[in-house]
Order: C-alpha cells, then sequence, then structure tokens
C-alpha cells in the first residue's frame, strides 16, 4: 500500500477481540464456514501521536451476547476463563460494533496483534447483514515489534513482547480487554525505546486497507523445465492486480534454488512483495506457484535478507548446514 503519512494527532486505535466457535460434529441451521467464529468480546486502547510518543485517549470494553455459538467452545472457555453466563450478559453484536466505531472515530488506524481480528470482524459483520466495510487503515504490530525487538522475521506472542519490555503482567492472557491494553503497553514502548521516526516509518510503510484484496495467486501450467515454469508466471507478477499498471522493480527478481522473490512497486498502490516457488509432478514436469502482495515489514525483511544471501551465495544459496532452510523463514 502506498504510504501513510503520520504526524501530531494521528489516531491509533489498538483493539482484540474474542470469539466463540463450532463444536466439532453439530449441525447447524446455516452455514458454519460463513460464520468460523462469533465474537464475543472487544476491547480497546485509543492513542493520539504527540510529539514522537503515544498518549492514551480512552479504552473500550464491551462483551457480546451470542446468538449463534450460544454455548462455549471448550477451547474457547479454557484460553478465555469465561462462562456461558459471562455470554448472557453481554450486549447484541450490532450495538456493542456502532459504539466501537463512534468510540474509534473515521481516521484513526486500527492496531492489532496479528491480522486475524479484521477478517473476523468483516466475517461477522457480513454473516448478520452489516456493512462489512471497516473504512479504516489496519497495523499489524506484531512484525513491527520483531523488526525493533532485533528478532525480524520471526512470529512473538503478544506474553513474550510483554516480557521483553518487562511490562507488569497484572491481568489474564486472551482476554480482549487485557490484550488490547498489553497491545496498547508494547506499541508505547516500541516508541520509547526507538526513534520516533523510524518507528513511524515502519508504520507507514506497513498499514493496509482491510478492505480490499491484499495477496493474489497464481498457478502456471506444466512445463518442461524450470525456466519455462518461471517464465509462465512472469506475466502475473508484472502487473498490478487490481489497477492492471506496470509495475516497476524496486529489487529485480533474483532466484535462490528454487524460489524467486522481487519487490515492486504500483505508482497506484504501492509496494508488493513477489515470492515465486517451483515445484514438480511425479511426471518430472515443472510448474511454478507465485505470492504477489501488499508488502508489510515482514516481507521487506525476507527479500532484503534473502537478496543479501543471493549477493553472497549466488543461486544456489547459503549452505544448509549454516543456516536455515528457506522454508522455516517467516514468508507467509
Amino acid at each position: 500500500m502506498l504510504s501513510r503519512k503520520i504526524t501530531d494527532g494521528t489516531e491509533f486505535v489498538v483493539f482484540d477481540m474474542e470469539w466463540n466457535q463450532a463444536f466439532p460434529g453439530k449441525k447447524y441451521d446455516f452455514e458454519v464456514s460463513e460464520l468460523t467464529g462469533e465474537i464475543i468480546e472487544v476491547g480497546a486502547v485509543k492513542y493520539i501521536y504527540d510529539n514522537g510518543s503515544l498518549v492514551r485517549k480512552g479504552t473500550f470494553s464491551e462483551d457480546v451476547r451470542p446468538v449463534k455459538y450460544r454455548k462455549l467452545h471448550y477451547h474457547v472457555k479454557k484460553v478465555t476463563q469465561k462462562t456461558n453466563k459471562d455470554l448472557e450478559q453481554g450486549r447484541p453484536f450490532k450495538d456493542v460494533y456502532e459504539d466501537f466505531k463512534r468510540f474509534a472515530g473515521v481516521d484513526a488506524i486500527l492496531v492489532g496483534w496479528g491480522n486475524s481480528d479484521p477478517a473476523m470482524l468483516k466475517m461477522n459483520l457480513k454473516f448478520f447483514g452489516m456493512d462489512p466495510k471497516l473504512g479504516m487503515e489496519f497495523l499489524d504490530l506484531q512484525p513491527i515489534f520483531s523488526l525493533f525487538s532485533g528478532q525480524s522475521g520471526q512470529q512473538k506472542s503478544v506474553e513474550s513482547a510483554v516480557d521483553f519490555y518487562n511490562i507488569p503482567k497484572n491481568d489474564i492472557f486472551h482476554s480482549a480487554t487485557a490484550d488490547a491494553h498489553y497491545t496498547g503497553e508494547i506499541f508505547e514502548q516500541i516508541f520509547s525505546h526507538n526513534k520516533p521516526s523510524e518507528v513511524i516509518s515502519a508504520i507507514s510503510s506497513s498499514s493496509v486497507n482491510p478492505d480490499i484484496k491484499s495477496e493474489f495467486g497464481f498457478i502456471g501450467r506444466d512445463c518442461p523445465d524450470a525456466e519455462s515454469a518461471f517464465a509462465e508466471v512472469s506475466s502475473f507478477v508484472s502487473k498490478c492486480p487490481i489497477c492492471g499498471r506496470s509495475l516497476t522493480a524496486r529489487i529485480a527478481p533474483f532466484r535462490i534454488r528454487k524460489s524467486k522473490y522481487a519487490l515492486y512497486f504500483c505508482s497506484e498502490h504501492g509496494e508488493m512483495f513477489s515470492r515465486t516457488r517451483l515445484k514438480k509432478r511425479k511426471d518430472g514436469k515443472a510448474y511454478a506457484t507465485s505470492v504477489l502482495r501488499f508488502a508489510t515489514q515482514n516481507d521487506y525483511y525476507l527479500v532484503a535478507s534473502k537478496k543479501e544471501e543471493f549477493d553472497k551465495f549466488g543461486e544456489k544459496g547459503a549452505p544448509v548446514e549454516v543456516k536455515e532452510t528457506e522454508d522455516s523463514q517467516t514468508d507467509s
């Protein structure tokens, strides 16, 4: 995506949700795949950016009374420590969401840990006949933390980040309200322990629009050899999948073993990360699968580290015995 400019007065809404889920084997009067989780709690903390730091402006905490998955799944009950009575005391989802929208405002950046919450929120909105468009950009704070903690490419839990910054553990984890507060405190610590300009740069280049598709895939046809298989998908990664404009290479395609990486730029939609993998059939024929997506902080790290490896070792890559295999890298 094109970078979001962060200035004094920019608002961030750090939020988290918990949801209940279907019991395996139980029959429901609707398609479970259309509601894989029903939201039961929303927690959030609002911040305003001011002169290099975050200032807390307010909090939001509401339980939601489910209407489809009304009995707590045993796993959800275990991790959230909620009870079925807690569910009964919640408010209707529509009312809670309307209040959350008023709390968030119209121009804030949503912030979460991982990218599952926006997708689940949109699924619930669509299922219950509401407008699924969130109308706000979203920032996954997890890779931002990994970058500034010196653990780029690694996926860390909220609790591990809390431990990293020695944040007091005053509440249980896996409560939407508590996790939103913990995530907010991590966000504050990232700013206080690093140069604000560098944090802003990372945020600006990693915010995405959750209302538009962010990842696109393509599977090439069977080919007699690797080169023709890679060539088969080259047209897919040469144009923006949204507007059709030709992409400009920021980092030109390069190959390490069975994968090709690149970083592209669309003048309308911003930077995109590309990864193409070579695969083989049992009959010896080759084909390639390609992914093109809006670049995030993890993608920048991945393509930069792979390019460094390529420049040093060439197409064969670093000897496997002295480095992790590429499939162990966080690139999904």
